[in-house]
């Protein structure tokens, strides 16, 4: 499996001390508040599923925001990079070159909406994210236009391509039906759809996390079955393990 390390070497044991169940046992077990307050927070996430405070959270850490806050804020560009290598490598063997419009779902400040647009000569990507202070750390051109989505209804083109990534596990599941939903209808026929998510084959249904909520290929795969997705690459970064995910609209 393909895997995207960081470069610190002292940020990689950093990360192994905070991951290891046998010490992170230990150092609850000799921390009594830290251990009652982990488990107050689990009582109240499995009450209440976890939501990101994305307004809260792009306060803190900005357009680092849309990465796992784990990663190093100086190796932002190259994990990027690398992730761009992956996706953009897969989209590109089910473009025909010829097509026109582009919607980069959840774009946060567009760290990949430049290089979709260089995709091919024709295309304008439309970039959208519901949280303005990063559209507004994004840079509009001739060929990209940054849209702060507050309703779906925004979105009003038809699109050959659909970009999503890391997005959709951030989105409970009443609302995210309606979301995947929607965004099928916007998809042109024989259109593209990409989809980088995080999951887990340990279980069929969706483990709360914190921040995140983990669900699995199949979960993916039932959501967007009329659209026949199906898994073309994954790779893994921190602990976590990525899909990625492409389908196609073949019917109007």
């Amino acid at each position: 499996m393909k895997e995207i390390k960081t470069k610190s070497i002292s940020h990689r044991v950093k990360l192994y001390f905070d991951q290891n169940l046998i010490i992170r046992f230990f150092n609850l077990l000799f921390n009594p508040l830290k251990l009652f307050s982990k488990l107050k927070n689990f009582h109240k996430r499995k009450k209440n599923s976890s939501k990101i405070n994305w307004e809260e959270r792009v306060n803190n850490f900005g357009k680092y925001s849309v990465l796992d806050t784990q990663t190093p804020k100086n190796e932002f560009n190259y994990v990027t990079n690398l992730q761009k290598k992956i996706l953009l490598g897969n989209l590109r063997n089910y473009l025909t070159g010829k097509e026109k419009r582009l919607l980069d779902f959840g774009c946060g400040a567009g760290r990949f909406s430049k290089d979709l647009s260089k995709l091919n000569k024709n295309l304008t990507v439309i970039a959208m994210d519901k949280e303005k202070k990063l559209i507004k750390l994004a840079r509009s051109s001739k060929k990209i236009k940054f849209i702060h989505l507050k309703k779906l209804k925004q979105i009003k083109y038809k699109f050959d391509v659909i970009f999503i990534a890391n997005v959709l596990g951030g989105i409970k599941l009443n609302e995210l039906k309606k979301i995947t939903s929607y965004l099928k209808s916007k998809l042109r026929k024989n259109g593209i759809i990409i989809l980088n998510e995080n999951v887990d084959r340990k279980y069929s249904g969706e483990k709360n996390f914190e921040y995140w909520i983990s669900r699995s290929e199949n979960f993916y795969k039932n959501l967007f079955k009329d659209l026949s997705l199906k898994k073309v690459d994954e790779y893994k970064y921190l602990q976590n393990i990525t899909s990625v995910f492409i389908g196609k609209k073949t019917k109007s």
